[in-house]
């Protein structure tokens, strides 16, 4: 599949130039792929300040549980495992016994700390970005991605143009460039998939992105009548 046709807006000419292309998900099987644990590993990030919510996004409940506990239902056997990226140590108590809690080398630096901690400790050539706060995204969304990312170096959705970054897929050949970055002071994700071969979908569905940042969020999410 052509990078074309995925729809890639603005870095399509440097993805062609660099090799960027995709493999369905329905080669998986005719590729050796049947029956094999994908080789990626679900980082979910939850070390979040939880200013604007007020407390610990992770812990609210939503349906009668917590957003870490639906996250970890949904991604848990998605891939090669589960790691939550916690932030700073003394969060590392949250994560379930047995899972992996990574926290961040460069801390206090939002998502890009998440993701470049997590690429650092992760078993498999992929992460999954996903949030605690995003209990919407399913794992049909990151099939997605894994059909698209081919030889480029991460996959993101697109709305109205703008790049999903929270939700993603990370070869580690993204590390080099996020650590030069946070070394220097930058913390923007977005700039990282400019500086690595990205592949963009495109998608005209906010509801799956949509993340609960505050109270109001959350009561709406609470309503919701599909959840």
């Amino acid at each position: 599949m052509e990078n074309s046709e995925l729809g890639c807006p603005g870095s399509l000419q440097q993805n062609r130039e660099k090799g960027v292309g995709s493999l369905p998900l329905a080669l998986f099987a005719e590729r050796g792929y049947a029956g094999m644990k994908i080789p990626m590993t679900a980082g979910i990030l939850a070390g979040g300040k939880s200013t604007r919510m007020g407390r610990d996004k992770a812990l609210v409940e939503l349906g009668g549980r917590t957003l870490l506990d639906r996250a970890l239902d949904r991604w848990r056997e998605y891939g090669a495992g589960v790691q939550l990226s916690v932030g700073n140590p003394e969060r590392r108590a949250m994560a379930p016994k047995g899972m992996p809690a990574v926290a961040d080398f460069y801390p206090d630096r939002g998502p890009l700390g998440g993701l470049h901690a997590g690429l650092r400790t992760c078993p498999t050539p992929l992460l999954l970005l996903t949030a605690v706060d995003c209990p919407f995204l399913t794992p049909a969304l990151a099939d997605g991605l894994l059909a698209a990312i081919g030889t480029a170096d991460a996959s993101v959705y697109t709305l109205d143009g703008r790049p999903q970054p929270l939700f993603g897929l990370y070869r580690r050949t993204c590390l080099p460039e996020a650590a030069g970055m946070l070394a220097v002071g930058e913390n923007k994700l977005q700039l990282l998939l400019d500086r690595v071969a990205t592949v963009y979908l495109p998608t005209a569905d906010p509801d799956p992105f949509r993340n609960l940042n505050t109270p109001e969020e959350l009561e709406r999410a609470r309503r919701s009548v599909w959840l």
